[in-house]
């Protein structure tokens, strides 16, 4: 038992403590927030339930007509709720320029961990990043806090829970909670009622594709501590809350109250810092001044918040604003209405307020129209003895609001600290701003409800709404089931830029261990400038992984697409269904978008016949020396005795049994069967049988017509007629190069093409789809192998790039195969990406098959059209597609994007904004790509693109050679010294010549 004077000292403390709060002596006293009472519930002083909801905005445009429909639904589904005493919303919006920088080093947080992981030393890149789009970004949050007060409960139900609450504390004998949070704060009888409130709050805006989470306890008061003092905290910080560790050590030496040792008040948490009144008008926060604005006459004429955000945009100003709706505000018009009614004869006002008394009593009875009290308090900060500024900001902030729909404002309160806590979230039920009585509905258009949402948090590629709010974006995530990329615009637009970016972001993915595997089908240098970004960025004993190659018609870059897994005499399942179709596109004839009937049978059995031939046995190719010289040696150096019957199979066994990987690699190349093979194998008997007699459109018989087809494919493509000599070895991020072999122009080069991107397929792909299903079909000798090579493979991302895809618009063989990595691709983690000039470029089931769709360009007016069909776009999306957006210009590249995620339908207006280190990576015009690779030649990839960021901010140097252009036309005969350089070599020797005069890149002026 305490004695008298312990029991005197708790008594004065509790006095004490009640006298500062009650007279608002403390900053912590303004904090009406006591502890957690569940997951998701807070708890204050007077036993107020409390949850908070981040409003992560909408999941479509909204035009007049969604803005309408949202309005309507969202007002409707409130109206029960505060049509009656007992809940208070709290609409929260904070817009912070100048705390964005923070807000996107969170967001690329993952993807630099990654970045470290793998060794890409990319930091100049996430600094520059961090840096250009803070210029056009800024750091926003919307939130509403859903309260359920004691009010909700009558006298009775009042008084009888108080009395609970009393005798539980007597039962348990729970000490005071003096200096540590009380437990026994919450009304239990509130519960049930707050919970149904939360729960029909986040039902009820799903509907209108509003994205809301509901916070944990955490996050709400991490929050909370946000709107106070953003520089104090740390987006690591988390407060102490009932539930969580208490330091053990110290109750042990305690020698007071146990209480005072639990978790700390939590006012004390969510206001760390002191504050003072530097005026009735200022208030000293920590690091910050804030200046508060309250509207006192709202406005004549209801405008949604869009316009008051758009007022503010061209200022630049950090602000914020919060709207505090209390249920049943007819109630609190009824002491006005009686003494305006007694007091009409006065004045007219009187009897205009008494007559809007009457209007609004009307309407809450005669209506499903709730009348609420609003209470609306802004405010806006500068940093500590930036007066000046504050006021300017302040002015600023009060004649948007003035022009929103003619409201007035006011800077009085009586209570300066009172009023800046009246703006922040969920620290206090109050407002000191002026209180009005208005219809639901006409609030409920003024609430910030309409921000664009990205269902990512984080992501390695950000994009920005064109009014700045960022949008992070991430590749092969969670948030998608499937990953199909569509991207199409007409040349110039930023196709290969985007494309790049999101290679970059799937390179960069949060958890990644190791690089995943990319591969890209390229169509000119448009990737080179990734690859070559990436590889310097590794470090030199993993560069390999990287690479760029562009495929060449000659001896050199030949590829056996017979070529088969280490160790196996026949094909993967996944492997034979791409021959089969590859063998069919070389038997289909020029012009035509199919074989002949029968031919694709023949080539699966002409397949099969093929390994059968070469498997071991009597048929197996025999080894012959000194074709490798190498595998001749090691041979000999592991005492492999061989004689006239030894076969390529026997040596790619023996050097793979004697720990020589990569030469039984080499060994197995000459083992197995070639294109030729194939001309001559559907000759065999077992195959004449079935299809001798079958004739071929020509007349000729359709075996004839399949050999003479094949031989002719050998003749025209000698890549594929020898043994494989080009080898991507290692390298899991590589990009092909099809330009000097895929042309356009005719049907015999519309089927080279075809033939090439198959085969690019191949080569790049062919890794992709195994499974432990297929190592159990292989060799024993090689399931160890194989097994650990199936493990890193599955875990590892993968993503298939197809450029220029229109190039394939008649080579049926070559879309079957995309079809077949869209369908399979899921259960293998493979991304599938198509970029082409137009809608129509695509087949039906790809469109269907998209999760992810870019449109870059509007097109003419039937390809809008068509693209509104295609894709459900409503009438907002479709004038958004018709005149927001564009290319590339100053501030990034605009495009309408649509995303399918396990939350439904996503489409947004976004903007790729990049900084100019990586515009000249990325840049795909012709003279770019020309002066930065002549760059890269002299002094080296990394110092280039510094050097072009530096002098060329916008990422291009087209408008200068245009420029330069027109003055050599002008002044033609008296620039002959240079006659003998194009306009490109003369730029880049000035630019070559203004680094060696100052090779500090960053003095050099823009």
């Amino acid at each position: 038992m305490k004695n008298p004077a312990t029991m005197l000292l708790d008594s004065v403390d509790v006095f004490l403590a009640w006298l500062s709060t009650s007279v608002k002596q403390t900053a912590e006293s303004y904090c009406e927030i006591q502890t957690a009472d569940a997951e998701n519930v807070l708890v204050a002083n007077d036993g107020s339930l409390l949850s908070i909801l981040r409003v992560n905005g909408v999941k479509g445009l909204v035009g007049q007509e969604e803005f309408e429909r949202l309005h309507e639904g969202f007002a409707g589904s409130l109206e029960s709720t505060l049509a009656h005493s007992g809940h208070t919303i709290q609409a929260y919006f904070n817009y912070d320029p100048s705390n964005v920088d923070e807000t996107i080093r969170h967001i690329y947080k993952p993807a630099e961990q990654t970045a470290e992981k793998v060794r890409l030393d990319l930091k100049d890149l996430f600094e520059e990043r961090v840096k250009y789009l803070s210029r056009y970004c800024a750091d926003e949050s919307v939130f509403l806090v859903l309260w359920t007060r004691p009010s909700l409960l009558n006298g009775e139900q009042y008084k009888q829970s108080q009395k609970e609450k009393l005798k539980r504390i007597r039962e348990d004998k729970l000490p005071p909670f003096l200096q540590s949070q009380n437990l026994v704060a919450a009304i239990p009888d509130l519960r049930e009622a707050h919970d149904s409130f939360v729960r029909s709050t986040v039902n009820d805006l799903e509907p209108f594709n509003i994205s809301v989470d509901l916070l944990n306890g955490h996050e709400a008061v991490y929050e909370m501590r946000r709107s106070v003092d953003p520089d104090f905290t740390a987006k690591d910080w988390r407060p102490v809350l009932p539930g969580d560790k208490v330091n053990l050590k110290l109750l042990k030496k305690m020698t007071g109250r146990a209480s005072d040792l639990l978790w700390p008040p939590l006012a004390r948490q969510i206001l760390p810092r002191d504050a003072e009144n530097l005026d009735l008008r200022k208030v000293r926060i920590g690091d910050r001044i804030y200046s508060t604005v309250f509207i006192e006459l709202f406005p004549q004429e209801i405008k949604s918040f869009t316009s008051l955000f758009n007022r503010t945009l061209a200022t630049q100003i950090p602000w914020r604003i919060s709207f505090l709706l209390d249920s049943d505000g007819v109630s609190s018009l009824r002491f006005k209405k009686l003494i305006s009614s007694i007091l009409s004869f006065s004045s007219a006002h009187n009897r205009l307020l008494s007559d809007s008394a009457n209007l609004l009593e009307y309407l809450s009875v005669n209506t499903d129209d709730a009348i609420v009290k609003l209470r609306v308090a802004c405010a806006t900060w500068a940093p500590e003895g930036e007066l000046a500024l504050l006021r300017t900001r302040t002015s600023e902030l009060a004649k948007a609001i003035q022009g929103w729909g003619a409201a007035d404002v006011s800077e009085v309160s009586g209570d300066p600290f009172g009023g800046v806590v009246s703006s922040m979230l969920g620290v206090s039920s109050e407002s000191l701003a002026t209180a009005s009585v208005a219809p639901l509905s006409d609030i409920t258009y003024m609430l910030p409800l309409t921000r664009p949402a990205s269902p990512w948090q984080q992501g390695a590629l950000l994009f920005r709404t064109p009014d700045g709010k960022p949008w992070p974006f991430q590749p092969g995530s969670s948030q998608q089931t499937t990953f199909i990329d569509l991207m199409y615009a007409r040349p110039g637009s930023g196709k290969s830029v985007l494309s790049n970016a999101l290679n970059l972001a799937l390179v960069l993915s949060g958890g990644l261990q190791r690089l995943p595997r990319i591969a890209i089908i390229d169509i000119g240098p448009s990737s080179s400038g990734l690859i070559s970004l990436l590889k310097e960025a590794l470090p030199a004993d993993q560069r390999h992984l990287v690479a760029y190659h562009r495929l060449r018609m000659t001896p050199d870059y030949a590829i056996n697409p017979f070529d088969t897994q280490l160790g196996c005499r026949f094909p993967t399942a996944q492997e034979r269904s791409f021959l089969v179709n590859f063998v069919s596109l070389l038997a289909t004839p020029v012009g035509s978008d199919r074989p002949y009937d029968g031919i694709t049978d023949m080539a699966g059995m002409v397949v099969d016949e093929m390994f059968k031939m070469t498997e071991d046995g009597a048929n197996a190719r025999l080894y012959t020396p000194s074709i490798e010289p190498l595998i001749d040696g090691i041979l000999e150096e592991i005492g492999f005795v061989q004689d006239k019957k030894t076969t390529w199979w026997e040596v790619t066994d023996a050097l793979f049994s004697s720990g020589f990987v990569h030469e039984a690699m080499l060994a197995q190349r000459y083992a197995t069967p070639l294109l030729a093979d194939a001309a001559s194998i559907c000759r065999t008997p077992t195959i004449e049988d079935l299809y001798g007699k079958i004739v071929a459109p020509t007349g000729e018989p359709l075996i004839t017509a399949f050999a003479r087809m094949i031989s002719g494919a050998v003749r025209e493509y000698p890549i594929l007629s020898r043994i494989t000599n080009f080898d991507i070895g290692d390298a899991r991020v590589v990009s092909l190069d099809l330009d000097e072999v895929a042309k356009s122009g005719g049907e015999s080069a519309d089927r080279q093409t075809a033939v090439m991107y198959m085969l690019a397929r191949y080569v790049l792909g062919r890794h992709f789809y195994l499974t432990e299903d297929n190592v159990k079909d292989m060799p024993k000798a090689y399931h160890d192998y194989h097994l650990t090579r199936v493990d890193e493979i599955r875990d590892d991302m993968k993503r298939i790039v197809y450029d220029e895809f229109h190039r394939t618009s008649s080579a049926k063989a070559v879309r079957d195969q995309v079809v077949i990595d869209m369908r399979e691709g899921r259960k293998w983690k493979v991304q599938v990406a198509l970029i082409s000039q137009s809608l129509e470029d695509f087949d039906s089931v790809m469109i269907d098959f998209a999760t992810s769709v870019f449109i870059m360009d509007a097109g003419p007016a039937q390809a809008i059209k068509r693209t509104q069909e295609t894709f459900g776009l409503t009438e907002t999306a479709t004038t958004a597609l018709r005149t927001r957006v564009h290319g590339p210009r100053e501030g990034g590249s605009t495009f309408l994007a649509q995303f399918a995620t396990k939350n439904g339908i996503n489409t947004q207006l976004l903007t790729l904004t990049l900084g100019p280190v990586e515009l000249w990576s990325f840049s795909t015009t012709p003279v770019d790509v020309l002066i930065r690779n002549k760059l890269y030649q002299r002094i080296g990839p990394a110092k280039a693109r510094q050097l072009l960021a530096r002098l060329f901010p916008s990422g291009s140097i087209a408008k200068l050679i245009e420029e330069r252009l027109q003055l050599i036309k002008e002044e033609a005969g008296l620039i002959q010294e240079h006659a003998d350089l194009s306009v490109v070599d003369k730029l880049t020797n000035d630019v070559l010549e203004a680094y060696s005069k100052n090779p500090d890149i960053r003095s050099l002026p823009f």
